[in-house]
């Protein structure tokens, strides 16, 4: 690392005094930015040199004046002071048995894109220092999320596992059903079957053998049609059966709390596309703070409550509904914000919407005939609710 200078990766400082928030947040940065990377260096104690000769920069031991102890303490206190939480870093006292030891420290983002005390979003190209642009905060926003979905799939698809194991009783239950109540019935049409069809051979024979025993044969083949035809609708019952029993089936499946939940972080993740989408242009503070709590509104926990998470799949539905009807099917910051209080006031006292309750006796008063005859009447459209 001293031979190689300074870098995005590798960075020199000759004094502790000069190791500041800024600078790991920038380092942490850089390392998100590219998904290959895994870690920058900061070496304190260390001087920059350049070769007279070549023109290459390389580094120099200078050492801590103030000792190493002192040094970690600093680095350390240094770091806690980076946003949103501090990065992550791992110190190492290199040279310790030499006469100028220095400290090597390893720095790695924790939650991207960081910023130190005065808001500064910054990363490293080459030896200098930039702001991030606004498509690299982005991808590192989206880099996060995708984390941090990855993380709660592992945990979810570790409760649906235990859960599948749970059904899976319960489906060796419903099969030994079947097999009592389904198959077996089916294997008893199946030999009247067999039995009907022997009957017919025999009627058909004995028609070639007597001529007398035609109508005989004739009234016999007659009746083996008619039993047939009563398996037959019999098979098509059973069919019904086992197809409406398979039904059943996957809507328990599909109503497990287990599968609520997994349906209600499809659907949140889905609300958080269709914002991304419609506001990653937008740079305002207004919209990083929709932004802000838009994202904790989705990130919060999902309760395995039947209920709350039905009520849940419908709210989000309703405003994805309500956004495709936006002018251009996006939706504006001013709705996106109305939509973030709307649900907020719903999560503090949950409810299903209340049915709309014309008032049909007023218009029954004023025309009785008129109202009776219009299909279109308030009166006819609540008549057609109730009977469905």
């Amino acid at each position: 690392m001293l031979a190689l200078g300074e870098s995005g990766r590798y960075e020199f400082k000759s004094a502790v005094n000069s190791v500041t928030s800024s600078l790991f947040a920038t380092l942490a940065n850089w390392v998100a930015l590219d998904p290959e990377r895994e870690v920058a260096h900061l070496l304190v104690g260390v001087n920059e040199r350049t070769d007279e000769a070549t023109g290459l920069v390389y580094g120099e031991p200078c050492g801590l004046p103030k000792g190493l102890d002192r040094a970690v303490e600093r680095i350390q206190n240094v770091a806690s002071e980076t946003r949103p939480i501090p990065v992550d870093i791992f110190i190492i006292e290199e040279a310790v048995k030499e006469a100028i030891p220095f400290v090597r420290v390893e720095v790695r983002p924790t939650m991207p894109p960081h910023f130190d005390g005065e808001g500064r979003r910054q990363t490293r190209i080459g030896r200098s220092t930039r702001a991030l642009t606004d498509d690299e905060l982005l991808r590192i926003y989206l880099d996060r999320e995708a984390g941090s979905f990855a993380a709660r799939f592992r945990q979810t698809a570790d409760e649906l596992h235990s859960a599948v194991g749970t059904l899976g009783t319960q489906v060796d239950q419903i099969a030994g059903a079947i097999e009592q109540n389904i198959a077996r019935p089916i294997g008893e049409l199946t030999n009247i079957v067999v039995k009907a069809t022997a009957a017919a051979s025999s009627a058909a024979e004995a028609a070639t053998e007597a001529e007398d025993a035609a109508s005989s044969a004739a009234s016999a083949a007659s009746s083996a049609e008619g039993t047939a035809d009563s398996v037959g609708h019999d098979v098509q019952r059973v069919e019904r059966l086992v197809n409406d029993l398979f039904d059943a089936v996957e809507d328990m499946r599909d109503d497990t709390p287990q599968s609520l939940a997994a349906r209600v972080a499809d659907q949140r993740r889905i609300v958080w596309w269709n914002f991304t989408v419609d506001t990653w242009e937008r740079h305002s503070d207004r919209a990083e703070r929709l932004a802000s709590d838009l994202n904790e509104l989705l990130t919060a926990d999902i309760a395995l409550d039947d209920a709350r998470n039905t009520w849940e799949l419908q709210v989000w539905q309703e405003l994805l509904t309500d956004r495709r009807a936006q002018r251009g099917e996006k939706g504006t910051l001013k709705w996106w914000q109305a939509c973030v209080d709307k649900v907020n006031r719903y999560l503090d006292a949950p409810g299903y919407l209340a049915p709309e309750l014309p008032d049909l006796r007023a218009e029954l008063r004023a025309d009785l005939n008129k109202v009776l005859h219009d299909d279109s009447s308030a009166t006819n459209r609540f008549r057609r609710l109730l009977e469905t």
